[in-house]
């Protein structure tokens, strides 16, 4: 259970980071109105749906695959961040908001996989003694020990 819980906490922010962008455009800008910015707002609901998901999904199946799927879970979660990521500034550009660098968004999800695989490591050496499930994950994405081992 400790496992399932530093599994998931990692992914579960409310909101995908386009729901989260669309929320904060502002609708007193000329360009919010134009049928560019409103479809991509209309298009929110794929990754809304998608991190939903990945949030009931990814702990699921590292529990049922004994943590055997956590490379391929791992990969396909930083590729569906990038996406929603890439989508809410091209959300944000379109609908006269700032918009971000491939490089700024590349920082965000390396920065988000590694404080997910940090946090769950950390929760599940609290929880169960350091050699649960997420901290095996961290050892295998970073090598070495976590830090929440105390042997």
């Amino acid at each position: 259970m400790a496992a399932l819980l530093a599994c998931s906490l990692p992914l579960s922010g409310c909101l995908s980071t386009s729901r989260a962008t669309a929320v904060a455009l502002d609708d007193q800008k000329p360009a919010y109105a134009t049928e560019g910015c409103q479809s991509a707002i209309r298009a929110t609901e794929v990754h809304e749906d998608l991190h939903t998901g990945r949030i009931i999904a990814t702990p699921i199946l590292l529990v049922l695959t004994a943590g055997a799927a956590a490379p391929l879970l791992v990969g396909s979660n930083i590729a569906l961040d990038a996406a929603d990521r890439v989508d809410a500034a091209t959300m944000s550009e379109a609908c006269g908001g700032p918009g971000k660098t491939a490089g700024e968004i590349a920082t965000d999800v390396a920065s988000n996989a590694a404080i997910g695989a940090a946090t769950g490591a950390a929760l599940d050496g609290v929880a169960g003694g350091g050699d649960g499930l997420a901290s095996r994950l961290s050892r295998f994405l970073f090598g070495g020990a976590t830090g929440t081992t105390a042997k």
